[in-house]
């Protein structure tokens, strides 16, 4: 038999090739609907990927946003506390301390001058009112003076006997202090 001689009728032939044309166009199909689902298979799956990949990079940034509003915050206290503390520190830079003053007046004086009264004038001057019992001591007070004025008190400026009296048998004295 001849490669080339086909025996079979014509209705036969077309019915073959019909076969033969549906087997293909099936084959084709199956490829091509392959080909779709395989490319929207791989689009969506993209997609998704790059949906969670965008969420995850949506919340880093809000996370980090927000630690820079807080650390926004944190810094405009930190600077208002600053200015605060430093407002507070000019006061009490130019306040005058009150305490310190007594306790170098009391450390002035030995035990046995009592202070019976001590009136502050303004920042930078006091009056010291005491009682003696013994006269020597008034000799003591005399010195303290005479030593403040030579300047050998550098916390002091000059100090004056205001006011001297003798009654019953004890001394009382006033006296002004000018710091420096």
């Amino acid at each position: 038999m001849k490669e080339g001689l086909n025996l079979l009728p014509s209705v036969a032939k077309f019915q073959a090739a019909k076969m033969k044309l549906k087997k293909m166009i099936r084959q084709i199909m199956i490829v091509f609907l392959s080909f779709w689902i395989l490319s929207a298979i791989i689009i969506f799956g993209w997609l998704g990927i790059n949906s969670f990949l965008l969420k995850q990079a949506e919340a880093k940034n809000t996370k980090t946003l927000n630690s820079y509003k807080s650390l926004a915050t944190n810094v405009i206290l930190s600077k208002k506390n600053k200015y605060q503390a430093k407002l507070v520190g000019q006061v009490l830079k130019e306040r005058f301390e009150y305490g310190s003053l007594i306790k170098k007046i009391m450390d002035f004086f030995p035990e046995n001058i009592y202070l019976k009264n001590f009136e502050i004038k303004s920042k930078k001057q006091f009056v010291l009112e005491g009682v003696l019992i013994n006269g020597l001591d008034m000799n003591y007070i005399e010195d303290k003076v005479r030593d403040i004025n030579l300047g050998l008190y550098p916390d002091f400026a000059s100090a004056k006997l205001t006011s001297i009296q003798i009654s019953s048998g004890s001394w009382s004295f006033e006296m002004e202090v000018d710091l420096i």
